[in-house]
């Protein structure tokens, strides 16, 4: 059966929409064969999808962008969370450090050989400090007023990943700085009365009752320079009791007795 150029004009002013493809089944200039008809589909025109494109790849561009802030203060509250915990924690251990350790063999607190890299003391380094119990010793060592106890750290309460020195390249690294200074009282000629008393309980006071400062910096960016980044906190606190060496080999190992007072 033919198809006249009649018939296939009449076809294409019936349905404008599917007037390609009818004439394609139809043939070219009406010399084509005859087809089964096949239903009329809609779809998307190039303009259509351009724009489609162009909406997606604003939306793209807008979340690229907040992605890096949004991946910044997610990391700044991880660090702000860890020195908060890690600084009580190191707060109470040297606080209470004596009873835990002093000269007696507890291994309550081996496991800081994993996350503390060096401790300088006096300006004495110490890497890798090989027991809780020289780490505590150390980081308890009185110093003179406007001197302190440097410790580099990776972070104790960082992702599972890091824990136990895992994945040590990538770490979270802080500064902390240790303070011990013996209770600072009036000098007895300020103070009116019975200054020979009042010089006994200074001295009683000062050689029982300590500040204890511990100042952190983070993040630590150069491990051999020391440089750090612009993230600070401090912790203080009064200790009671009695500061106690205890030397057995080098160095000499400082530590809190907090139930033990002295007058000497």
């Amino acid at each position: 059966m033919k198809t006249t150029r009649a018939h296939f004009q009449s076809a294409i002013a019936a349905a404008p929409s599917c007037a390609a493809g009818r004439a394609l089944r139809a043939g070219r200039d009406g010399q084509g064969t005859a087809r089964p008809a096949l239903p009329c589909q809609a779809a998307f025109t190039m303009i259509e999808i351009a724009l489609a494109l162009g909406v997606i790849g604003f939306a793209l561009v807008a979340i690229i962008g907040i992605l890096p802030a949004g991946m910044n203060v997610q990391r700044e509250t991880h660090q702000d969370m860890t020195i908060s915990q890690d600084g009580t924690f190191f707060l109470e251990a040297i606080r209470n450090g004596g009873p835990a350790l002093g000269p007696g063999t507890s291994t309550s607190l081996d496991f800081l050989t994993n996350y503390v890299e060096s401790i300088t003391v006096g300006g004495v380094p110490y890497n890798n400090p090989n027991s809780g119990q020289m780490i505590l010793g150390l980081l308890s060592t009185p110093t003179a007023p406007g001197n302190f106890n440097t410790a580099r750290i990776r972070g104790l309460t960082g992702a599972a990943t890091e824990q136990n020195g895992s994945n040590t390249v990538t770490a979270f690294r802080y500064k902390m700085d240790v303070e011990i200074i013996p209770f600072a009282t009036p000098s007895p000629a300020s103070v009116e009365g019975n200054t020979q008393y009042f010089n006994s309980e200074s001295n009683y006071l000062a050689r029982n009752l300590y500040e204890l400062r511990l100042k952190f910096s983070w993040p630590v960016l150069n491990t051999v320079t020391g440089r750090v980044g612009p993230g600070r906190q401090a912790f203080r606190s009064l200790v009671s009791g009695s500061l106690r060496p205890y030397t057995n080999g080098a160095p000499t190992l400082w530590f809190f007795q907090p139930n033990i007072y002295t007058n000497l």
